[in-house]
């Protein structure tokens, strides 16, 4: 069972964005060198402040509320990885569907999204 580090679920889902742009554990075919691997390990030790044991269970947990709501799971993923620009997932979520989806609407499926990680967080550190 993972232990997380935070009871703040709006931090960790924008930890957990760091992690998952950054591959997780292991780099994404930039390099083999030496150089490299030193420049990516000292670049993910100063953004990442979440485990890789973290990062796996809200990457889980995410992609369990894509399957249930997915509308609200992508306003969370592109809100978390634009860095917390709402006007920018309206702009996105609207291409992607036929209909105008505003700023206030993100905002709901955002928070409705967050409220939804925090309760598998607690139902996993309850187990």
């Amino acid at each position: 069972m993972v232990q997380i580090s935070s009871k703040n679920t709006d931090w960790l889902l924008s930890q957990w964005a760091l992690w998952a742009k950054t591959g997780g554990n292991e780099p994404k075919g930039f390099g083999e060198g030496v150089m490299f691997n030193d420049v990516a390990r000292l670049t993910k030790a100063k953004s990442m402040l979440i485990t890789d044991d973290e990062g796996q269970l809200i990457d889980k947990i995410v992609a369990k509320l894509k399957v249930r709501d997915r509308e609200m799971a992508m306003a969370v993923i592109i809100y978390h990885f634009s860095e917390r620009n709402a006007s920018h997932v309206a702009r996105i979520l609207s291409a992607r569907s036929n209909e105008s989806i505003n700023r206030k609407r993100v905002d709901v499926l955002v928070k409705a999204g967050t409220a939804w990680v925090d309760a598998c967080l607690c139902m996993e550190s309850e187990v």
